[in-house]
């Protein structure tokens, strides 16, 4: 039996995204309190930037840069608060399907299969079957990874209920919106960013990947997708032309030790 089968595989979707969108959307449409924006932005500061495209993608997907322990648990944190998956989970689909098999029959969320499977569905479609660990080997050796896998759905809501009990506002704007975001802003870059005309390539890669200027207010960084597919161990994803800014990048120079 394989660690995937071993937990409930869907739990990480079922268990995270679902309430993350409602709950989202309630905190867009409820009364705002002043200070909305300012937890709004270190909410996607700390979930998008450093959970998502920093932890979870560059530095446990491509292994681009090394940090500090207490900043990668720190991310390893942020990241579990998207509500997207446990480390292993989402390397696993990154790594070992996304990458190696990009835009063909075996990549798990291309647009080949369908605008709406690339953005969302793809999701619900993936059985514990079709993901293999082997692709995660070096994770498994790492404690903390490890044991935000195991513990994922615990962290998550364990979480998000004291945050709540803090403060309703802080958790409505600082993790439920952002997070909310977050989402969104992931399912563009796995749709929108493979699009075969919507975008430029500055290396001549054999998937679709693109980058997508248009998308960069949404997305940041990650609208580079075709400089990144080009160069997956560059932690920069931009850089390449003059106005590909990469504001994660500019994080990165901050806590990175190589």
């Amino acid at each position: 039996m394989t660690l995937f089968e071993k937990i409930k595989f869907w739990a990480p979707m079922w268990g995270g995204m679902i309430p993350i969108q409602v709950l989202g959307i309630y905190s867009i449409f409820a009364t705002m309190p002043s200070y909305w924006w300012v937890a709004t932005i270190v909410g996607y500061v700390c979930i998008m930037m450093l959970g998502l495209a920093i932890c979870y993608h560059r530095y446990l997907s491509h292994k681009s840069f090394e940090t500090p322990r207490f900043i990668k648990q720190f991310m390893l944190w942020c990241a579990i608060l998207s509500g997207q998956g446990s480390p292993i989970f989402w390397v696993v689909i990154h790594r070992g399907y996304h990458h190696r098999l990009a835009d063909t029959d075996r990549d798990p969320h291309s647009p080949k299969h369908g605008f709406w499977h690339s953005y969302v569905t793809w999701m619900f479609k993936i059985k514990p079957g079709d993901m293999h660990t082997k692709y995660t080997v070096d994770l498994l050796r790492d404690k903390d990874v490890v044991f935000c896998h195991h513990y994922y759905i615990w962290i998550f809501w364990i979480s998000n209920i004291v945050l709540a009990a803090i403060s309703i506002n802080i958790w409505l704007y600082g993790v439920i919106l952002p997070a909310f975001i977050a989402f969104h802003s992931y399912a563009l870059n796995t749709s929108m960013n493979h699009w075969t005309t919507k975008g430029y390539k500055n290396y001549q890669t054999k998937d679709d990947g693109l980058n997508v200027v248009w998308l960069f207010p949404l997305i940041l960084g990650e609208a580079w997708h075709n400089n990144h597919h080009g160069d997956a161990k560059n932690s920069n994803f931009g850089g390449r032309k003059w106005w590909e800014f990469d504001p994660a990048y500019w994080l990165i120079k901050l806590i990175r030790t190589n």
